[in-house]
């Protein structure tokens, strides 16, 4: 399997006037740190939604004007596009496109031209002549079967961005709930060695009865986790509220059953970041915005530890504001986010000045904030 990472990414909202200068990221962890509204989570956003509209044939078109740099194995590639309004009046068909790809190129590190849209030409490896593109899709997508494009998107698939916003509280219609089971029993009939990562994109309470009932290796890490820190907890299952007609998480506690809306909160999602951290698909690129949001104490050092340590083929681009996670993160993967009226910067904790022990590091932060006003 080839090992895939994000690289670096520019961005700038053309609507807003928002730009984001080059973000450089590690391999295995960065952690954007900085204060409310200086726009961490817009850093998130732009990598999410850069990385949808490479594979998603549906996706709004937005005024962005954005590149960023991916590795595959050794080879390295850059992205670039430009989405803006498009004023032009065509009376035959009904103006239904705001938006449009103004601009398109992908190469390689080496300066190779893989495919490339301008108003005037269009150009893709392999093709002598190119019918005109849609104008409201990536060449990406449309040349996506091609076989240079194929395995790149293939890899770029590995890249799609888990974002862990979850809804702790959702449960699953009874009727679709059911669907599901038969089409799981099925496919295991067909083939009862199927890898996970088929399945690693569904919801955590199906993950959760996917991984029980034909994964128990899986099931039992899972569990371990969750034990280490509720030891009250004897089982977690999915299972049916029958008066609602649907099926929901459910815990057992010294013997008495909790449903999902009896679980506090807080330990709904640990359980949840522990499904997610542990059935992810390798090579993924997790995007965690305020990791510390509805998390216990205790909870924060045991997923913290989950996330640097177990999964080391994942790509993690998080943002907190807790010291505990802060600490835990070497200052060497730390990117400092400041805002310039609408200009976000970044710098490393070198950069900063701030390349002190861990202790250290982030007090002198704090510190220097508080001197320049900023806190």
């Amino acid at each position: 399997m080839l090992n895939v990472k994000l690289k670096w990414i520019e961005f700038e909202n053309l609507r807003t006037g928002l730009k984001i200068e080059r973000v450089v990221f590690n391999d295995d962890i960065t952690l954007l740190v900085g204060l409310s509204g200086v726009g961490k989570t817009q850093i998130l956003n732009a990598i999410e939604y850069s990385l949808k509209l490479a594979v998603n044939k549906n996706l709004r078109l937005e005024p962005y004007n954005t590149t960023l740099c991916f590795q595959i194995g050794e080879e390295v590639y850059v992205w670039s596009y430009r989405i803006q309004q498009d004023h032009t009046e065509d009376i035959f068909e009904p103006k239904e496109i705001k938006y449009f790809f103004a601009y398109e190129k992908l190469q390689n590190i080496k300066g190779d031209i893989l495919m490339q849209r301008t108003p005037d030409t269009i150009q893709v490896t392999g093709y002598d002549k190119v019918p005109t593109p849609k104008k409201d899709e990536s060449l990406l997508v449309q040349y996506s079967e091609d076989a240079f494009v194929k395995p790149i998107i293939s890899e770029m698939l590995k890249l799609y961005p888990i974002e862990i916003e979850m809804d702790v509280r959702g449960a699953i219609a009874q009727e679709s709930f059911n669907m599901f089971k038969a089409k799981i029993k099925e496919s295991f009939k067909e083939n009862e060695k199927q890898p996970f990562e088929k399945f690693s994109h569904l919801p955590v309470p199906l993950k959760i009865y996917i991984t029980k009932e034909y994964y128990p290796q899986m099931y039992a890490q899972i569990f371990s986790a969750v034990k280490e820190l509720f030891m009250e907890i004897n089982s977690i299952d999915i299972v049916e509220d029958p008066d609602r007609e649907i099926y929901m998480v459910a815990i057992d506690v010294y013997g008495k059953r909790l449903l999902q809306h009896e679980i506090s909160n807080g330990m709904l999602k640990t359980i949840y970041y522990i499904v997610e951290l542990i059935t992810m698909s390798k090579n993924s690129l997790v995007l965690i915005d305020e990791f510390e949001n509805g998390l216990g104490v205790n909870c924060i050092d045991v997923l913290a530890e989950l996330l640097l340590g177990e999964r080391r083929d994942l790509q993690f681009v998080i943002t907190s504001h807790h010291p505990k996670i802060i600490n835990q993160i070497s200052n060497k993967k730390w990117k400092i986010i400041e805002r310039d009226i609408a200009t976000v910067k970044n710098f490393t904790a070198e950069e900063y000045g701030i390349m002190h022990s861990q202790h250290d590091a982030y007090f002198n932060l704090i510190n220097r904030w508080e001197f320049e006003g900023k806190i």
